[in-house]
């Protein structure tokens, strides 16, 4: 993890950090199927207009499924708007992130964003 986490922080080629976790991590069924289901609803807000800035158009989300691995701090999954695929992963020790798209024929390139985000815990009640 420690690998792939570097190469988000170091390298403008996002294809390579995508390469280490998947090579690494990514198929093995046993790290998959781990973790906890989260809400994504308070990741949309941010990961919405950054995939309709990578695909420089407006995109519906048909669906979000992500799954938190507490003991790695990070969070992954998929992303399916219509007519793009996409892959985040989210690194919470870092504050960083990564988003792979793709259209879902596979005809275009696979386009990477990089980003970084704050965790931050809602309050039980608002503040006076």
């Amino acid at each position: 993890m420690s690998e792939v986490k570097d190469k988000l922080v170091r390298t403008d080629d996002f294809g390579h950090v995508m390469d280490a976790f998947f090579l690494q991590l990514g198929t093995k069924l046993r790290f998959l199927t781990k973790g906890v289901r989260i809400d994504e609803q308070p990741l949309l807000g941010a990961l919405v207009p950054m995939a309709e800035q990578m695909a420089r158009r407006p995109l519906r989300v048909l669906e979000m499924k992500l799954v938190r691995l507490r003991e790695h701090r990070l969070s992954h999954g998929m992303l399916y708007f219509s007519g793009w695929l996409g892959v985040v992963l989210l690194f919470e020790d870092i504050g960083m992130g990564i988003l792979a798209m793709s259209e879902s024929d596979l005809r275009g390139p696979t386009l990477y964003g990089r980003f970084k985000f704050l965790a931050t815990e809602r309050p039980a009640r608002p503040p006076n």
